[in-house]
């Protein structure tokens, strides 16, 4: 779960050949509660919707669907199970974050967590022996677009299922059961395929993180984006009130609502719907035995359309100083020629000439109601010159006084796109390692008081690992880092020439 604190996931990207990630991530990923039976009390939001959809199309009693851990599949295995289904966020380590980290091209080339534990799980002898017996190993999720053919082979996956799952997921196990499919099989699910707002299955048990979904897929149309791909729909405010309701009954009292927008619940236009949002978050932090309410992510665009919403959400859940709104945000890039080509939609309702000052506007508002952006950049766009790069490092530096977090990520085709592979450090111009130095010194301004603000309510030892993670930072790391970039800005001689990629 994540030590309780859902941001803390993304630890499970960094390299496992690190003693300090491995320390950490024992440290904090504390274990998911089971009941009794060795059912799993919490489970990702996603592995919810589906063991949900199996019991609401009446295809299973509930009692046949079993959410579990990896440590306890062995309790569920025997002669009346004929599916194990997994449910992945990164499974090969392909996402931008695990990329830019680790693996073959991030900072450190050792495989990342995801990917470790991934494989430690199809590979395990558990699994093995149960698809030995004649049972399908079954894999989706949002990482299912990295398994092709070759994968499944070579990992022992019977089929995998990309995409929303609810509607189609039901049917693909009905064809198991029956034998009427032929192994290995990837199912694709098209776009009319997906569930309306009102069929998706309302949650069964807890979620990792308290997430409850709100509105599912974008309309914003930026290029290379899968969130992009999907047709925006917004629940239905009772259903959403429903799974908060479950989480706390499950021990979640800190509930995190999830869109590619929140602000953008409830409206199909581009300006937030002030009445509606006001409404989501007022319901959903009077339900009885909620503690907190958070969100996934918010749109730059939508804070600067309207920063009356961002205020009246802040005197709703009583945000402060050093008890703030902690959100996932992409800026991508400072260059008006990238965002016209790849993401004309993004600064919508204001023009792809506004975006720099679209961006600042929404850090300063952002900083005076207590949010705190953790912006994403994407580094090595198709097309990117010296120039766009330049224009990034201006606007990052003119964020230095906003408290936020910027983290610059490589650029990953998950749809389909086409560009050569670069390397973090190694295949970097001049120019992004300059934009790396800009971006570590201003993440270094603000890592200890936020850390400190965010760990707060953790227990003592994840306070304790991560403050002290923070500390090693400050004093060690810090001097590492900068010396790694100075020789490297130091060992290119053009600021505009990028290295041959073999």
């Amino acid at each position: 779960n994540y030590g309780n604190s859902l941001f803390y996931g993304f630890i499970s990207t960094a390299p496992r050949a690190s003693f300090l990630t491995e320390f950490i991530f024992k440290a904090v990923f504390n274990k998911v509660p089971l009941d009794e039976y060795g059912r799993a009390s919490l489970a990702p939001q996603g592995l919810r919707r589906i063991e949900s959809a199996l019991v609401m199309s009446g295809l299973l009693r509930r009692e046949e669907v079993v959410v579990t851990v990896p440590e306890k599949i062995h309790k569920f295995l025997n002669e009346e199970t004929k599916v194990i289904g997994i449910s992945t966020f990164d499974p090969l380590g392909k996402g931008p974050a695990s990329t830019t980290i680790s693996g073959p091209f991030g900072i450190v080339h050792e495989d990342p967590f995801n990917a470790y534990y991934f494989r430690k799980l199809v590979g395990s002898e558990e699994v093995r022996k149960a698809r030995r017996l004649g049972v399908t190993v079954v894999v989706g999720g949002p990482g299912a677009w990295q398994l092709g053919y070759e994968e499944m082979e070579r990992m022992g996956i019977d089929v995998v299922v990309e995409g929303e799952g609810e509607l189609i997921f039901p049917k693909v196990v009905a064809s198991i059961l029956n034998g009427a499919l032929e192994y290995p099989v990837r199912i694709t699910v098209g776009i009319h395929e997906a569930p309306k707002a009102e069929e998706i299955p309302p949650l069964l048990g807890g979620t990792v993180g308290g997430l409850v979904e709100i509105s599912r897929g974008c309309g914003r149309g930026c290029q290379f984006c899968t969130p992009t791909l999907r047709k925006l729909r917004h629940r239905p405010l009772d259903a959403i009130i429903r799974d908060v309701k479950t989480n706390v009954e499950y021990g979640q009292t800190n509930v995190c609502l999830h869109a590619e927008d929140v602000l953008r619940y409830g409206t199909f236009g581009i300006v937030p719907d002030h009445g509606k949002v006001v409404e989501l978050f007022r319901k959903v932090s009077s339900v009885s035995g909620v503690k907190s309410v958070g969100i996934s992510h918010a749109e730059l665009a939508s804070i600067a359309s309207s920063p009356s919403t961002v205020r009246e959400i802040s005197e709703i859940l009583g945000l402060e100083r050093h008890a703030w709104l902690g959100f996932q945000t992409g800026i991508e890039t400072g260059s008006t020629s990238m965002i016209e080509r790849y993401m004309c939609r993004k600064p919508a309702p204001f023009k792809p000439v506004e975006w720099r000052s679209v961006v600042e506007s929404a850090f300063s508002i952002c900083d005076e109601y207590n949010w705190i952006p953790a912006a994403t950049l994407i580094i090595n766009l198709p097309g990117e010159t010296e120039n766009d790069v330049l224009q990034t490092i201006d606007l990052v530096e003119a964020l230095q006084n906003y408290r936020s977090f910027i983290v610059p990520l490589l650029y990953v085709p998950a749809t389909g796109g086409t560009n050569r592979h670069m390397r973090f450090l190694e295949d970097a111009m001049r120019c992004h390692l300059e934009l790396y130095r800009v971006v570590w010194r201003h993440n270094l301004k603000w890592m200890e008081e936020l850390a400190n603000d965010y760990s707060r309510k953790n227990n003592p030892a994840v306070k304790l690992t991560i403050r002290s993670a923070i500390k090693f930072v400050k004093s060690y790391l810090n001097r590492r880092v900068e010396e790694v970039l100075e020789e490297a800005l130091r060992s290119r001689t053009s600021l505009c020439h990028m290295p041959e990629i073999k």
